[in-house]
């Protein structure tokens, strides 16, 4: 297998590669909504982060989730996001570059939209708040590649910890874009990384 050796070259593939997969825009609909992020980084593999909820939270307590919330006045789905992480992982709004979006995935139990922006993530120190009980960090492929069908729906694994529920059903909306653009993960694998 022969790697990029420049991260420079790994980002500008993975871009291109996510912008043929991803929704250009998002808008946030009538119903209550919510945005999280789906930060990726690029060193020196691509890599997912993810946050366990804290058990003392009213909703999704102990969840894997992506670093996101609630909608506050005005915002669309990016500035939640954007606002959301920089909340709970500390992360600089300008550290990010959003690639694109994903489709708005209900939350039924709490009767809310989560609108999925993802972004290219730039190195930051993580800070967490009271909300964020550990990060997870995992690299992307194995991510997408640890997809399990259940009765409940699809399901993944980050850092060891099962992803299910909302946070689920977004990483295989993304895993089926990827599938149908580039044929299989591993193609989608060898596009990015060129080998």
């Amino acid at each position: 297998m022969i790697m990029l050796t420049s991260e420079i070259e790994l980002r500008e593939c993975l871009r291109e590669a996510m912008q043929r997969v991803l929704d250009p825009d998002l808008e946030y609909s009538n119903t209550p909504s919510a945005a999280v992020l789906i930060p990726l980084f690029t060193y020196p593999r691509v890599k997912l982060i993810m946050i366990m909820r804290s058990k003392n939270l009213r909703r999704s307590a102990g969840h894997i989730a992506f670093p996101g919330g609630i909608r506050e006045s005005d915002e669309n789905p990016k500035d939640t996001a954007l606002r959301e992480a920089e909340e709970e992982l500390g992360l600089p709004t300008p550290n990010v570059d959003i690639l694109g979006f994903l489709s708005p995935r209900e939350v039924i139990e709490h009767r809310i939209k989560i609108h999925p922006v993802v972004g290219l993530v730039e190195s930051f120190e993580i800070r967490t708040n009271f909300e964020v009980r550990k990060v997870l960090i995992d690299d992307f492929i194995k991510v997408l590649k640890s997809r399990r069908i259940t009765d409940w729906g699809p399901n993944y694994e980050c850092q060891g910890e099962l992803v299910w529920g909302a946070s689920s059903r977004i990483l295989d909306d993304l895993y089926l874009r990827i599938v149908r653009e580039f044929g299989s993960i591993e193609n989608f694998e060898e596009t990015i990384y060129r080998i």
